[in-house]
């Protein structure tokens, strides 16, 4: 058997979850000879990792025969990474890093950045753009952009505005990462100003560009501009991913177009509990506690577990519309669930109570 079946047999596993089957192939991998091979090593990984098997993905790295591969390193970085164990990718790019005998390559880096922009380690982001400007690294457009986007995590906003204004070359990536900076610097205005200038200089935005001005324009509560947007979206065929079809669902609902908000949200195959609370949202804004509660209970039966947003706006619902029953029902349902509540849902309880008339009640609070 060559490596080439073994790999698309491991392929298969990794995309199927077989744990069983893929640590059959792993032993006929040892069993050929080929236990040094960095493709079928990665994969392997890979496939470990799809598992949540990461002890036998890391002795698999730990075992091999050519460590001095910095690409089996990015390897077993970006499957942390993939699968947010951050610390153990900055973990292992610390071992890297004291290795004299392999170096990080302009692969490495963006999913290290990656790692510090998840766990907000902007002086670790820090000391990696010094040692970027050094070796020169920093002006690959991939590690820019990753760069660029670990600053807009850790929400220092001037430090990715301007690495962006100086950079030479950009890719949607970059432009992303410096519209996605306004917008959380709450500047959705220059946001899609921003998105306007990508346009203009032939770039093409992708699904993460839409989904982050579509946002602005609810921030804005500009539905005129949201529904533009929702348009060039269809116009342009872009993919429309569960992430831009929950921030059209929040647009049209938080500016009160609840027929286009629903029209869209069930487009949507497979709801998550973003999308749910973005449709629940907006029945609140609306005072709709009755159809809040259908929604919970489809939300129920399709297997979301509902969050604290979830019940917060459904409780602000019956408190706008002052329906006792729903707001009862939602008491009890967090009651008999046991859900541990947070200080928004106590305030929105007690001011639903107090509109109610049952001022005793508080007392319980």
């Amino acid at each position: 058997m060559d490596y080439v079946t073994l790999l698309s047999a491991l392929r298969t596993c990794t995309s199927s979850k077989l744990l069983k089957q893929g640590k059959l192939i792993h032993q006929r991998i040892f069993s050929c000879g080929f236990q040094s091979n960095i493709l079928l090593c990665k994969s392997l990984i890979g496939f470990y990792f799809s598992c949540h098997d990461y002890a036998s993905a890391e002795l698999v790295f730990q075992t091999n025969e050519c460590p001095l591969d910095v690409s089996l390193w990015n390897s077993l970085l970006s499957a942390y990474t993939n699968n947010f164990r951050f610390v153990e990718a900055l973990q292992l790019f610390d071992q890297l890093n004291c290795n004299s005998h392999v170096r990080p390559d302009f692969y490495t880096y963006p999913v290290v950045l990656k790692a510090c922009g998840g766990l907000g380690r902007v002086i670790y982001g820090r000391r990696i753009h010094n040692h970027l400007l050094k070796t020169g690294l920093i002006w690959d457009v991939f590690v820019g952009s990753s760069l660029m986007n670990m600053y807009a995590k850790c929400d220092q906003f001037v430090d990715a505005i301007k690495l962006f204004d100086e950079f030479p070359q950009r890719d949607v990536g970059c432009w992303n990462a410096v519209i996605s900076c306004y917008f959380k610097d709450g500047k959705a205005e220059t946001a899609l100003k921003t998105f306007d200038k990508m346009k203009e200089l032939g770039f093409e935005p992708n699904s993460v560009t839409f989904t982050v001005v579509v946002s602005s324009c609810t921030r804005l509560l500009n539905l005129k501009r949201g529904k533009e947007i929702h348009r060039e979206l269809i116009d342009r065929r872009i993919l429309l991913d569960a992430f831009v079809l929950s921030a059209l669902v929040d647009m049209y609902g938080k500016c009160g177009c609840l027929e286009m908000a629903k029209e869209v949200f069930e487009q949507i195959p497979r709801k998550n509990a973003i999308t749910w609370n973005a449709m629940i949202t907006g029945y609140s804004l609306k005072g709709d506690s009755r159809s809040c509660i259908e929604l919970l209970m489809r939300m129920n039966d399709e297997g979301t577990k509902p969050t604290l947003t979830t019940l917060t706006s459904i409780v602000y619902a019956s408190s706008r519309s002052v329906q006792l029953r729903h707001g009862k029902f939602i008491h009890g349902y967090i009651l008999r669930n046991r859900i541990d509540v947070d200080i928004f849902i106590d305030v929105s309880l007690i001011d639903f109570y107090f509109k109610c008339g049952y001022i005793l009640i508080i007392d319980r609070f």
